[in-house]
């Protein structure tokens, strides 16, 4: 049985894919005293397996959509 680190009043865990890896997606979390956990996950199925990480480990998320990195 996998415990929830959500605690009241902290932030909903971000997924998101990464902006400098294209295909790996990332999920964020972080407490109310800024420590931050961070899962990384690659593959064919990976947004899935971000998504399902998530909502198990946190109860709640948010799916986030980030701007590309400015061209240099």
């Amino acid at each position: 049985m996998m415990t929830k680190t959500t605690q009241p009043g902290a932030e909903p865990a971000n997924v998101f894919e990464d902006r400098a890896t294209p295909g790996q997606w990332r999920v964020e979390w972080f407490d109310d005293d800024g420590r931050c956990e961070l899962e990384i996950f690659s593959g064919p199925d990976a947004r899935r397996q971000a998504l399902r990480y998530a909502m198990r480990r946190y109860g709640h998320f948010r799916e986030v959509q980030l701007e590309p990195y400015p061209p240099r």
